[in-house]
């Protein structure tokens, strides 16, 4: 999958996204066992569009910022406490 590919898939609004034209997120499988480029391509290969999955009756879109150094598990805990502010 070309960069250029990427870009448009990353561009597509969710409204525009057709839940046939994407991959179960339940079903999805990637080999995770080779090095970094063999998992995205196993990634990429399995989804289709990395961007955008089925997840239930939903459509999960998702985005990358580039050059942020916070981990998943550091915005979990973000959203933890917002929502426990929120909450209180």
């Amino acid at each position: 999958m070309t960069i250029e590919r990427l870009n448009e898939l990353r561009s597509i609004p969710i409204m525009r996204l057709r839940r046939e034209n994407l991959s179960d997120a339940a079903e999805v499988e990637a080999d995770l066992s080779g090095h970094l480029q063999q998992r995205l391509e196993s990634y990429l290969k399995g989804t289709g569009n990395p961007y955008a999955l089925n997840a239930g009756k939903y459509i999960l879109q998702t985005g990358y910022m580039e050059g942020v150094e916070d981990t998943l598990g550091d915005r979990m805990v973000l959203l933890a406490r917002k929502h426990a502010r929120i909450n209180i």
